[in-house]
């Protein structure tokens, strides 16, 4: 097959033989008589060394002709259609992208190997089966916006990054590899480009819409990239759906200790097989102890439960620790869930009312509230009869007035006892405090007088989006001497706040009468802008006694009577008054720690998050396989790449402290159930039968477009040679006797 040219112009300077050609011929021409003596022998020895240059002159024309015809050609850029396209094999040459899922759920255990393994068997067939010519990378799901190996003919590379991969921790994105890979064949010349996802094809991972527009753009370039998908096996079959259970969230209620009360977490557990489980032993472990160790009866298929878990530690500070389950099933990764926390030892509450004397604290609003969270005069010391101890609510003390420029973002929770007006600006702030976060309890009442039912129901309640969770209406009045006073009847006893007051104890809770009280409408607690709020407990006469509901991320708990005895209620005075404020706030009391209740992998924190300084240097380790350390300001974010407890190490004062951050595995990744490969395979099935023709010299002209034809190395051949011609002319004329 005769080489065709890329640049014709350059074949004009083959006539640039001629001049090697002319200059002999000049230097031929000119003769020069030379006498010499009329001897015979001289003569004979003159006509051969004449017969021998002759021939030299001639090797040397040769060569300096062949030199500049090798030159001009290899300029004219040479190439043989047929070797575009085919590879050294005869075969045509390709360009191969294996997106390689490494997501979590491939450690799923099936049959003898995980599909991980199973996967990089499949990626390594595909690798091992490129000849000389072409080109090979690698995409990994989890990191989905480049390649780990560039497309190269280093085929050993590809095959030792692919044996050294192991399931990330990290949760990936096929579309947005797939998407990579397709990016990374566009400037391909070859005339086969190729893309092989090998994946588990796990459900929650497709998304169809992403996958279809990925298709379609491909469909619409000028030459579509054939896209394959194969499953870990490499069979045409969908991977089978696999049982397993798994801890997918994790919740600490609170992040304050206190002490001989147990740190609760809710945990949830998920089923995400086919069959009923039974028994599953649940454990929680914290500080390297087993607080609890506990067992769900049955969890069915498909189904979840929410359960929790409860232990007591020695004291306040940095904890860190998880929960496991007994489960023998595909994926014992997300068998246990980790938690980190700071665990502060103090609540801090304030409690507000419409002004405070500043004489005879005994009359405030406020006095009885603020001596069940804080046993010690406003301002004073701890009182001799709590035995020297201070409480673990540190209590402060405010009038309305002095809301609007109070700093409300450190607290945890407002008591707010019969307040009955609210100055804009005051009602702003707390607004704001609640909607961040800050826990908010109402007295709606007060020990004379009525309340103003224009700011209740107005300012306060806003027809629905204010902080008031239900309008009050008339009151109720009753005698405790005509036994006409009302009491607590029906009570949610699952609920955190009532959770103390059962058998005996849930008679201490109906004890108390309630000589006056509002009436909250339950028909304002449905859902509407803000989220539906619910009732606690109730009066026997069927009115709400305690009602709950949501403001932004704070929860907000309202009573209809005022926290004092007079024309109100003996609540106070009785024993059941402290444990259930106590109770209100252990269950109000929130976790501040975010990353605290086990963060997903991915995510970026904050270091201040655990209570360190910005100022502070912190030596972060990170967990295997990392296992390094990071020297950072506490100012600084990390982001959690691995699944496990990083462990901030700093000083406070002379102290060397820690603090931990839990990072655990997208709970999507537990549910392996795979989508239809038929599915996902149609979806490119317009592009899948991209082949070259079996004449390439003919049907695959599409494929010979200038850059194919600029890449290919013939000229060098050209070049090469004419070097050697040089080489050789100089030898010839310098060395050849």
């Amino acid at each position: 097959m005769w080489p065709s040219f890329l640049q014709m112009a350059f074949l004009a300077g083959t006539a640039t033989f001629a001049i090697p050609v002319a200059i002999h011929l000049i230097f031929k021409l000119r003769k020069q008589r030379l006498v010499f003596p009329s001897i015979r022998f001289l003569r004979e020895s003159i006509l051969r060394e004449s017969r021998k240059l002759r021939l030299r002159d001639l090797i040397l024309l040769l060569l300096r002709c062949a030199a500049c015809i090798l030159i001009a050609l290899a300029f004219a850029r040479p190439f043989f259609p047929g070797q575009l396209v085919l590879g050294s094999d005869g075969r045509p040459r390709q360009d191969l992208v294996v997106v390689l899922d490494d997501s979590p759920s491939m450690g799923a255990q099936e049959a003898t190997q995980t599909r991980f393994a199973q996967a990089q068997a499949v990626a390594s067939r595909l690798v091992q089966a490129c000849r000389s010519g072409d080109r090979v990378g690698l995409v990994l799901v989890s990191e989905p916006a480049r390649a780990e190996i560039e497309l190269a003919g280093n085929f050993g590379a590809t095959l030792g990054a692919l044996q050294r991969e192991r399931p990330a921790s990290l949760r990936g994105d096929p579309a947005a590899a797939l998407s990579t890979a397709v990016q990374l064949l566009g400037e391909s010349t070859a005339p086969t480009r190729r893309v092989v996802l090998v994946s588990d094809l796990q459900a929650n991972q497709v998304d169809r819409g992403a996958w279809a527009d990925l298709a379609q753009r491909n469909t619409a370039a000028a030459r579509p990239v054939t896209i394959e998908i194969l499953p870990p096996g490499g069979s045409d079959r969908t991977p089978e759906r696999l049982a397993n259970l798994a801890v997918t969230s994790l919740r600490l209620k609170s992040d304050v200790w206190i002490e001989n009360h147990p740190l609760r977490l809710a945990v949830r557990i998920e089923n995400h097989g086919d069959a009923e489980v039974q028994n599953v032993i649940v454990r929680l472990v914290a500080g390297g102890l087993v607080l609890q160790q506990t067992t769900l009866p049955g969890l069915g298929p498909r189904g979840s439960a929410e359960i929790e878990a409860a232990g007591t530690l020695p004291k306040p500070g940095a904890v860190e620790g998880y929960v496991e389950i007994e489960a023998r099933d595909a994926l014992p990764e997300d068998d246990r869930r980790l938690f980190a926390a700071r665990l502060r030892d103090s609540v801090r509450a304030w409690v507000v009312e419409d002004q405070l004397r500043k004489s005879g604290a005994f009359w405030d609003q406020g006095y009885y509230l603020r001596m069940a969270l804080d046993p010690r005069p406003r301002g004073g010391e701890i009182l001799p009869e709590t035995g020297g101890e201070q409480s673990y609510v540190r209590v402060t003390a405010a009038a309305v007035d002095e809301l609007a420029g109070a700093n409300l973002a450190k607290a945890d929770l407002v008591f707010m006892a019969g307040v009955t007006r609210l100055p804009p600006p005051a009602l702003v702030v707390l607004e704001e405090a609640v909607r961040r976060g800050v826990n908010l309890v109402i007295f709606a009442g007060r020990s004379e007088g009525p309340l103003d039912e224009s700011f209740y129901n107005g300012d306060f309640f806003k027809q629905g989006e204010g902080l008031l969770p239900a309008r009050v209406g008339k009151l109720v009045e009753g005698s405790v001497a005509e036994n006409t006073a009302g009491s607590v009847g029906d009570f949610d006893a699952n609920h955190a706040i009532f959770q103390l007051f059962k058998g005996e104890l849930a008679e201490e809770l109906r004890r108390p009468r309630y000589q006056r009280y509002g009436r909250f409408d339950p028909a304002d607690l449905k859902a509407g802008e803000r989220p539906a709020g619910r009732v606690l407990a109730s009066f026997l006469d069927g009115n709400p006694f305690l009602v709950e509901r949501t403001f932004g991320k704070g929860r907000v708990l309202a009573f209809p009577f005022s926290p004092r005895p007079e024309h109100g209620t003996d609540l106070v005075k009785l024993k059941v008054f402290v444990p259930l404020v106590h109770q209100l706030v252990r269950y109000l009391s929130g976790v501040e720690n975010a990353a605290g209740n086990g963060a997903t992998v991915g995510d970026t924190v904050a270091l201040t998050s655990a209570g360190i300084d910005p100022d502070k240097t912190v030596n972060l380790q990170r967990p295997p396989p990392l296992k390094d350390v990071l020297k950072l300001r506490g100012s600084e974010s990390v982001t959690l790449s691995e699944k496990g407890t990083y462990t901030a190490t700093f000083q406070h004062g002379e102290l060397t402290e820690k603090a931990y951050f839990a990072a655990n595995l997208d709970p999507h990744e537990s549910d392996l159930n795979p989508e239809e490969l038929a599915v996902l395979r149609n979806l490119f099935a317009s592009n899948l039968e991209e082949r070259p023709a079996a004449d390439p010299g003919i049907e695959l002209k599409e494929h010979s477009s200038d850059e194919l034809k600029a890449q290919a190395p013939e000229w060098r051949y050209f070049l090469v040679a004419a070097l050697l011609c040089l080489l050789l002319e100089v030898w010839v004329r310098d060395y050849w006797d």
